[in-house]
């Protein structure tokens, strides 16, 4: 595992196992070894210990007494839950960029939204999804309430993890992700807030609709 100098040692072990959870390679429920990680990370397993601390900030794993951590479910209720309020968070930001952009602050928006396009053109997955995530930390610094950045940027990884599944089930996704974000842009373009509440709310809808049918799957990854 390379260190970054710039992040804390434990910032970067729970980074590192967070992207095991996103991606499926710790499944829901599995008990996390504290010592087997520090054996393989080459660490002190109170740096571990601490890394799982933050990991339960970020509702990716549970802790219990005398159990130890283990990773968070990820049920049908679960993912309803917070599709529920990562939503309306994240309306509430593309509200305040609609209401407030000048000038050249949509530049970067229009570039990532071209960069998606060429990741599907290419049907390269990880950098789709990747680019996704670059594209709503862009968003989020526009929220124009720090209360509100904080939320969504703490909300970030099990919002990966929530779309890693379900970008995984097939192109016809990624197809709809990319819908969605032209139409929130020309939505935001426009400061048409009505058609703004109209977008995340089909997309939301279609999102617990597809947590409905896949759960199993969701449950897997």
């Amino acid at each position: 595992m390379p260190f970054k100098a710039n992040d804390s040692l434990t910032e970067q072990i729970a980074q590192h196992l967070g992207k095991l959870i996103i991606q499926g390679t710790l499944a829901p429920a599995e008990r996390i070894q504290e010592l087997r990680i520090a054996a393989e990370l080459d660490v002190s397993r109170g740096s571990v210990r601490e890394a799982l601390l933050i990991l339960q900030r970020r509702h990716l794993v549970e802790i219990y007494p005398r159990r130890g951590a283990v990773v968070a479910s990820l049920t049908q209720e679960d993912v309803r839950a917070f599709f529920e309020l990562w939503f309306l968070l994240l309306n509430r930001a593309a509200t305040n960029l609609a209401l407030s952009w000048k000038n050249d602050d949509l530049a970067r928006f229009f570039a990532l939204e071209a960069e998606l396009a060429e990741h599907k053109l290419h049907a390269d997955f990880n950098a789709f999804f990747d680019t996704s995530f670059i594209f709503l930390q862009t968003l989020y610094d526009f929220a124009g309430n720090r209360y509100l950045e904080d939320a969504l940027n703490n909300l970030q990884p099990m919002t990966q993890r929530c779309l890693y599944a379900i970008f995984r089930s097939g192109d016809m996704q990624l197809e709809r992700a990319q819908c969605f974000i032209s139409d929130l842009l020309k939505a935001i373009i426009a400061r048409d807030l009505t058609r703004l509440n109209s977008v995340t709310q089909h997309l939301s809808d279609t999102y617990r609709a597809l947590v409905q049918e896949a759960t199993a799957t969701l449950a897997k990854a």
